[in-house]
């Protein structure tokens, strides 16, 4: 696999993300101008600043997964279904998670090459 040119504004993300985070960018913005809210209007429901959701709506991928996701569900995106659906996957990756260890460590085998 060819590797991924990284572009300034998204540096180590891969192509998969970069495309993701872009239509969720648009959803929103689409979203929000279907209702006819203002940015300014948007934020002040999300709890953030009008800047924030600039970032959102620009795609800027150091915003803060809670605003994004607030944002989405404030302008009807279904990222997790419905309440008891994301309630349900929740519990289901808790009992996934309960059967791994806490702490993953990582072993260096040293080999001895002294002859």
């Amino acid at each position: 696999m060819p590797p991924v040119k990284p572009c300034r504004e998204f540096g180590h993300l891969t192509r998969t993300t970069r495309a993701g985070i872009r239509a969720l960018a648009m959803q929103i913005k689409v979203g929000r101008k279907k209702r006819r809210w203002t940015q300014e209007g948007l934020a002040n429901r999300v709890g953030c600043s009008r800047l924030t959701i600039m970032a959102i709506e620009n795609a800027k991928p150091t915003v803060a997964i809670g605003y994004v996701l607030e944002a989405a569900h404030m302008v009807g995106l279904d990222v997790f279904g419905s309440p008891d659906g994301a309630k349900k996957r929740l519990e289901s990756a808790r009992e996934i998670d309960a059967i791994f260890p806490s702490r993953i460590e990582t072993y260096v085998l040293e080999i001895d090459d002294d002859f």
